[in-house]
């Protein structure tokens, strides 16, 4: 399914980033299952939180590739709200 352009502006950027960068150039086994290096995730969540949009090409991340997968799920961790509200847990279950 195609998203419109009023749900794209619901995704946040990181999300929006990272998702399209790990899709042109994450196609690895593991790309969510194992971890970046910590401080490339750390520099990563840092541009974002500058609210810039970084360069996801340069050779630190793309040598990391995992970094980006790690930043994802980082940013789903730290969610104060899981995906699956606690509300509707016993009904997903």
């Amino acid at each position: 399914a195609q998203l419109t352009n009023s749900t794209c502006s619901l995704v946040p950027q990181v999300l929006k980033s990272c998702t399209e960068f790990i899709e042109k150039h994450g196609i690895v086994d593991g790309i969510y299952r194992l971890s970046g290096i910590a401080s490339n995730i750390q520099k990563l969540r840092h541009e974002f939180d500058s609210e810039q949009i970084p360069d996801l090409t340069k050779d630190i991340y793309i040598q990391d590739i995992h970094c980006v997968g790690s930043l994802c799920k980082l940013y789903f961790r730290e969610l104060p709200n899981p995906l699956l509200t606690y509300q509707l847990y016993e009904k997903f279950s």
